[in-house]
């Protein structure tokens, strides 16, 4: 007598990825520069207000930027954006780690507002929401769970990092972990919908 396999639904191998994705990217992305602000006025001799004006000037760039987003992920999904959003955040941050003037710190963190719009919560979200029909409650909080948990780990982590390794080899190491895991799992798992 033959036995049906039951197949594990691939919309949770996504929702796993991004529960790992999301807290990695708002980690690295977010929470790590307030560690980063007294070493680097320290190290660098700017002000906590020219470092924080560069913080804020990414967050008006990212809610510049989601109405583009927006439109792409409509047509072509999260897969692309994700992607390249990791990539680019990756290369900010080592760039970051190399940084010497106030103006490439400016051009660096627009890059990261940019960068940030194209991996945080609304391309996850629409990825999840594209999946998932009777278990999209459960899916959403899940994911907005685990991401909220980036603080809680990447805090400490940082200030470690930066107390053992310097601000600048800190941020070497947040750059590999933050490409090593984002990269991959958003090139290779993510899919527009499930008819794809």
């Amino acid at each position: 007598m033959a036995t049906r396999s039951k197949r594990i639904f691939y919309g949770w191998a996504m929702l796993a990825a991004l529960c790992l994705t999301e807290p990695i990217s708002w980690g690295v992305l977010y929470d790590a520069i307030t560690v980063f602000l007294k070493p680097m006025e320290r190290d660098l001799g700017w002000s906590s207000s020219e470092l924080t004006g560069a913080f804020s000037l990414s967050l008006l760039i990212g809610g510049l930027v989601g109405i583009p987003i927006g439109r792409w992920l409509d047509r072509r999904g999260a897969r692309g954006v994700m992607t390249a959003g990791s990539i680019a955040a990756t290369l900010l941050v080592l760039a970051w780690s190399r940084v010497h003037s106030l103006a490439a710190f400016y051009a660096i963190w627009v890059g990261i507002g940019l960068a940030s719009a194209m991996v945080f919560y609304e391309p996850a979200f629409v990825t999840v929401a594209n999946w998932f029909r009777r278990y999209r409650p459960r899916a959403l909080a899940a994911l907005t769970f685990t991401a909220g948990c980036s603080t809680l780990i990447f805090v400490p982590v940082s200030s470690w990092l930066v107390s053992n390794h310097g601000w600048r080899t800190a941020l070497l190491i947040l750059a590999a972990l933050l490409g090593g895991v984002t990269i991959p799992l958003h090139a290779l798992l993510l899919r527009r919908r499930p008819e794809d």
